[in-house]
């Protein structure tokens, strides 16, 4: 019989969450992104340019990546996957890449996202960390501006 030990098991838990996330917004679907964070989300998405409080917000900027980026023109890749030997937080380490709508070719970048999860297994306090104004440029020069 295996034991798995406390830490093991922590990490097995962050893996499927992490799994989660990676899974809904690679299907652009906002309602799982969503549903994988608690009611009182503290979201700090530099996209938007400031923080902002629930849910909705995250579930409405994957709504806009999908306009954004049809269906099946961009990936985000798992890079690492850092777990905080202290709290319940995890480091997610990824690629991104993708064909904007209207564009004529892929853009590329890579970044963080830095997840809190809750006792209840949501997602209660996100910050994504990513050069925006590189993203900004890059989907520009895509679709020709």
């Amino acid at each position: 019989m295996t034991k798995i030990s406390a830490s093991t098991a922590r990490s097995a838990r962050f893996e499927i969450i992490c799994d989660q996330w990676e899974k809904a917004w690679n299907d652009l679907d906002g309602d799982a992104v969503a549903a994988l964070c608690a009611d009182d989300l503290l979201y700090d998405e530099p996209a938007l340019g400031d923080t902002r409080r629930g849910r909705e917000h995250v579930r409405q900027h994957v709504l806009s990546m999908a306009r954004n980026f049809p269906q099946g023109s961009s990936s985000f890749t798992r890079i690492g996957l850092y777990v905080e030997a202290e709290r319940d937080a995890i480091v997610v380490a990824w690629r991104f890449k993708g064909t904007p709508k209207g564009g004529d070719r892929a853009i590329e970048f890579h970044g963080d996202d830095r997840l809190e999860v809750g006792q209840d297994g949501l997602i209660h306090s996100y910050r994504g960390l990513y050069d925006n104004r590189l993203v900004r440029r890059l989907f520009r020069e895509a679709q020709g501006h």
